[in-house]
């Protein structure tokens, strides 16, 4: 049985007020403190605190909807309303979480650009985690695509360990998220379907 994913921390650039921020820990800074199962955003009007709490339903969104629409939705008002002022970048989140509370931990990347015809697609996209056994050293890539095109992890697994062959992958449609649209590749006990990812 799967149990509820816990977020240890999540870093957020270039949404809306929050050029960037990090709540927790991250893959580039594990040795922080993770965040708590309970917290309180407290600051003046026009800090950011609308905004942290609209990127994570935002989140939550382009996991079941798609980019495109999670960016449409009437209450954002689209890509160009949502990307920091003054910012050419990608609106970019890592999310670091577990599975389960003795799991190993995951980071999940999500970057966001728009193409030429002015529509949001997923411009990067990263999971990876420590191979079973894997106590140092760099996280497993299981999914890593740039502008739709990539690798995941064939899949391959016994009791003990996890295989090492990746497979290319071309997604598609670019507006989707891989984690969603591959969702017949199960790895780690973790599914790519979105109801396994942290609930946001």
């Amino acid at each position: 049985m799967i149990g509820m994913a816990s977020i240890e921390g999540i870093r957020i650039q270039n949404y809306k007020a929050l050029k960037d921020v990090t709540l927790g820990r991250t893959f580039e800074s594990q040795n922080k403190d993770p965040l708590p199962r309970l917290i309180t955003i407290i600051g003046p009007n026009g800090c950011g605190k609308s905004s942290l709490m609209d990127a994570l339903g935002f989140i939550g969104d382009c996991l079941h909807l798609g980019v495109e629409e999670a960016c449409d939705k009437p209450h954002r008002g689209g890509f160009e309303r949502l990307r920091t002022r003054g910012v050419d970048e990608p609106i970019k989140f890592e999310i670091y979480y577990r599975q389960e509370k003795r799991s190993r931990p995951i980071s999940y990347s999500l970057h966001i650009d728009f193409d030429k015809d002015a529509r949001p697609y997923v411009s990067y996209e990263r999971l990876r985690q420590r191979r079973k056994g894997q106590s140092k050293g760099r996280p497993y890539s299981f999914l890593e695509t740039t502008n739709g095109k990539g690798y995941a992890w064939a899949g391959e697994a016994t009791e003990k360990e996890e295989g090492n062959r990746r497979i290319d992958v071309q997604l598609e449609d670019k507006r989707l998220l891989g984690i969603t649209t591959l969702g017949n590749l199960v790895f780690c006990n973790i599914s790519f379907k979105s109801y396994n990812m942290p609930y946001l």
